[in-house]
């Protein structure tokens, strides 16, 4: 089953409540293909789940990977940025999930790795182990372990949060540095995973997620930049994750106001400016795992590892210090 099409046929529903009724999934499943980009209404991708959609839209919605995806693919040596016979980093680029999402993807970054690790040492080696990942549009560092030691070690630093994780990104308006804690839970109330803001006992899944966010530079750009045609802030920010929950920072910046640039999903509430994207930038969420830092498995050496930054990052940077047009 490679593709779906089905007409709505009530007014109201869900994006969640029809791919759901149609697919006969459970409603993790169904919010998790808006997420990773699998649903479209009317031609249009449909990311958060929880929109409501009309009658008669047409809905479509690809449950597995394209066909053509199937042609072994391989990382430019140069994005294997570590690598022995315990652990392996790349740097990953834009629109490529970490994992393969079900049993007909063929295209991930654990794919991939695998075939340039192969050709590289020239012979059959294990797929990588996931220890961590990043979203689909998240560029930057992730780390694999090569056996099973090192996947319970890393594992372990990843429980505990001694592993140093610094992203870069750039978010709306003017913020301000701060320490973001809360208990995130798979849906906050309005069918999105979020913080809990509700009364009574939190349920017992929700999870203490703390993100230290510390500001690089603001930008006040002129009305010409917002299709709203008002004035308005860009920040760069950086992010300290004190631990590693599902989209976790993309949650904190978007429930403190500040949504990521590109943010799809958390964006609910967001008076969208409709900010304008510098020519020949493919939007996409703005966050860059930037810093990467744990203890060797083996050799309990302490690696720091920094991924420069991704064109289209660069290609904001030198918008954003472009004077302002008149």
């Amino acid at each position: 089953m490679s593709e779906v099409r089905s007409r709505v046929e009530s007014d109201g529903e869900t994006v969640a409540a029809v791919v759901r009724a149609v697919l006969d999934v459970p409603w993790s499943r169904a919010r998790q293909l808006c997420y990773d980009g699998r649903v479209w209404v009317d031609d249009e991708h449909a990311r958060d789940p929880a929109v409501r959609v009309r009658r008669g839209a047409m809905l479509m919605i690809r449950p597995q990977a394209q066909r053509e995806v199937a042609v072994e693919r391989e990382f430019d040596p140069a994005r294997i940025v570590f690598v022995d016979r315990e652990v392996v980093v790349v740097d990953k680029p834009a629109g490529l999930q970490s994992v393969p999402f079900g049993p007909d993807d063929h295209d991930s970054v654990v794919q991939r790795l695998t075939v340039a690790l192969r050709r590289i040492e020239h012979r059959r080696v294990p797929p990588p182990r996931v220890v961590h990942r990043l979203d689909k549009d998240t560029t930057g560092l992730l780390v694999f372990a090569r056996s099973k030691p090192a996947e319970r070690e890393l594992a372990q630093q990843f429980r505990v949060h001694s592993v140093h994780r610094r992203y870069l990104g750039l978010a709306h308006g003017d913020v301000r540095e701060q320490t973001i804690s809360s208990l995130l839970v798979a849906d906050r109330g309005d069918g999105l995973r979020g913080s809990w803001r509700r009364s009574g006992h939190a349920p017992t899944s929700g999870r203490e997620s703390i993100t230290h966010v510390s500001v690089e530079a603001r930008h006040e750009l002129d009305a010409s930049a917002f299709e709203c045609g008002r004035k308005g802030w860009l920040t760069w920010v950086r992010c300290r994750l004190e631990t590693g929950r599902t989209h976790q920072i993309r949650i904190h910046l978007s429930e403190a106001g500040h949504p990521l640039v590109g943010e799809p999903v958390y964006s609910r509430g967001f008076a969208d400016p409709g900010l304008r994207w510098p020519k020949g930038v493919t939007p996409r969420v703005m966050l860059h795992a930037a810093e990467l830092g744990f203890t060797h498995p083996d050799s309990g050496d302490e690696i720091l590892l920094v991924s420069p930054e991704p064109p289209d990052i660069q290609a904001w940077r030198a918008r954003l210090a472009a004077p302002t047009p008149p």
